[in-house]
């Protein structure tokens, strides 16, 4: 296993647990999330988004779907950075730019293990 392959785990690793827990928190209905979708008008969505993104981050780990957990990451997070920028005025939009770049980078890393 080589040092690339090693880093790639690492960070596929940390971003799925990141976006896990911020999916949990979508699932779980903190006051935060209830308050970012109710704001965006998008409140019946919460619970679906925090269980795609939840699938997505352990699809990510399991190597023979890693490829479906990146897609559907980035397809979340796509989502998640128009809703910030039109919806919420370009508020904490870094956030699923970080994610989706580390799910990235993260695959792209093992993919040539």
């Amino acid at each position: 296993m080589t040092v690339l392959c090693i880093i790639g785990w690492v960070v596929s690793v940390a971003t799925s647990l990141f976006l896990a827990k911020n999916a949990f928190d979508k699932i779980r209905g903190t006051e935060e999330s209830k308050g970012n979708f109710k704001f965006m008008n998008l409140e019946n969505y919460r619970m679906e988004t925090g269980v795609g993104e939840m699938l997505g981050a352990a699809l990510l780990l399991v190597p023979g779907f890693s490829v479906i957990g990146l897609v559907l990451i980035s397809t979340f997070m796509g989502g998640a950075v128009v809703a910030h920028l039109s919806l919420m005025g370009g508020n904490k939009k870094e956030f699923p730019i970080m994610v989706w770049v580390g799910a990235l980078v993260g695959y792209l890393l093992r993919a040539y293990c």
